[in-house]
């Protein structure tokens, strides 16, 4: 998780700001939810919100070498078809790749879950073991990749990188209190999703044979 360990570097540093971290698999509003600021992955379609980008993520297709080695080789993404996949709970049996070359229809792939979690941690604890293939955002499994636990694939078939954005309503900012705790955060994040995105490398590199935070002022 990127930005607990900031959050709590955040608390240490000010004893008098309590908070509130929610983690959230959707999109949610800020302004009837009562939030005062989030981390958003993906494009903003929210313009009464101030934005901050941090950086960009890919949406990764990954699985462990072990089971890598034991199936046969993803290609393309209709060879998913074939492959024990692990899902999210929230999100269809079917997942989205760019168009092939010449092509401007979009691919979309269905499948049949192995095995289905509600949990990010889940998903990527699951697919290090073996379990299956799991499509992750690229910041949640960077250190495993890195580690040489998960190997990605089809990485020439990943749709455009989305933006990363701290996000908060109008108005927000000037509460002492977040606007102490964003300029905190924010060069933090940045430095934290350079650093992931570097450890991931590149996507020629690294191809082989997938939240809402609201900390709250003190009362």
């Amino acid at each position: 998780m990127v930005l607990r360990p900031i959050l709590d570097a955040f608390l240490d540093a000010d004893p008098t700001v309590s908070a509130k971290l929610l983690l959230f698999d959707r999109a949610v509003n800020l302004i009837e939810d009562g939030f005062d600021v989030a981390l958003r992955i993906g494009p903003l379609t929210d313009s009464a919100m101030i934005a901050i980008r941090l950086g960009d993520v890919r949406r990764v297709v990954v699985a462990s070498p072990r089971y890598l080695k034991q199936h046969s080789r993803i290609a393309e993404p209709g060879d998913l078809a074939k492959h024990q996949i692990v899902a999210m709970a929230h999100l269809p049996n079917s997942w989205t790749f760019a168009p092939a070359a010449g092509s401007s229809a979009p691919r979309t792939v269905q499948f049949t879950p192995r095995l289905v979690v509600n949990s990010t941690y889940a998903a990527v604890a699951s697919a290090v073991a073996g379990r299956g293939v799991a499509r992750m955002y690229s910041y949640q499994v960077a250190e495993q990749v890195a580690r040489g636990e998960l190997d990605i694939v089809l990485a020439g078939d990943e749709d455009p990188e989305m933006p990363a954005h701290v996000i908060a309503p109008q108005g927000r900012l000037s509460v002492p209190k977040v606007r102490a705790f964003t300029d905190f955060a924010v060069p933090r994040l940045k430095q934290q999703f350079a650093r992931l995105k570097a450890s991931i490398g590149p996507r020629e590199r690294r191809e082989s044979a997938a939240a809402s935070v609201t900390p709250r002022p003190a009362r």
